[in-house]
């Protein structure tokens, strides 16, 4: 597993992550090893297939059209993205499965590393926490694609992002009796990078399961590797 930490790099761009998961796809696909992208975008919306006109912002920020599941959501500094391009087995493919293991490596994190009492929620995608009498709050998105057999996009975990900045004007993954959290608003001090430290393990281990091929080893990519990738040219 290779693992492309783009977080030293501080906030990047989210369409060249995007080329970048692309490439990875197409290099997965071909034989290539499978990999989990990590990163903080530079602020910015993304909306998914389900979105409909009125969920869309009338902002300053980009608004950009992706092809995963869900709706409207907003990126950038404090949230951790990571996005696993792996090959999957079955044919076809379980995308309920694969859902599923995904969301389990973010629930899993947050019970064992900060003992966040997170739950699913039928019929809503992500990771949320409930409390009696008032809304219920999303900390982590989910908006996943396969394609021919291989992944794309991933998940966005709220760290410690500025509420008074992000998701304004917006209806989160377009669920209007719902609002959002992160660990911040639940007493938890800690960063992006530490974050991505506390979930990747957790994240293959409840992955593995739905992969073509096991996961060898895992290692962090190297300078020369991480420019052909991700700016590189095609």
């Amino acid at each position: 597993m290779r693992i492309f930490d783009l977080l030293p790099l501080g906030l990047t761009d989210y369409t060249e992550v995007d080329q970048l998961q692309r490439k990875l796809h197409t290099d997965v696909l071909e034989g290539g090893e499978d990999a989990l992208i990590l990163g903080e975008f530079t602020p910015t919306y993304t909306a998914g297939r389900h979105t409909k006109d009125h969920h869309i912002p009338d902002s300053s920020l980009p608004v950009i059209p992706v092809d995963r599941a869900g709706s409207v959501t907003w990126h950038g500094p404090g949230q951790l993205v990571c996005y696993p391009v792996v090959k999957l087995s079955g044919d076809p493919v379980d995308t309920v499965a694969w859902i599923r293991a995904v969301e389990n490596g973010v629930l899993t994190t947050l019970q064992k590393e900060w003992n966040l009492d997170v739950c699913r929620i039928d019929g809503r995608a992500g990771v949320w926490l409930r409390t009696p009498g008032t809304p219920d709050r999303k900390i982590c998105a989910i908006g996943l694609k396969v394609a021919r057999g291989a992944t794309l996009h991933g998940i966005a975990l709220n760290v410690h992002i500025d509420f008074d900045s992000a998701f304004t004007g917006i209806i989160p993954c377009g669920l209007d009796d719902a609002d959002v959290a992160s660990l911040s608003t639940e007493g938890i001090t800690t960063s992006v990078p530490a974050a991505a430290d506390a979930l990747v393990g957790h994240m293959l281990t409840s992955i593995t399961p739905c992969l073509a091929r096991p996961i060898e080893s895992v290692h962090t990519v190297d300078s020369t590797t991480l420019t052909h990738f991700f700016g590189g040219n095609e």
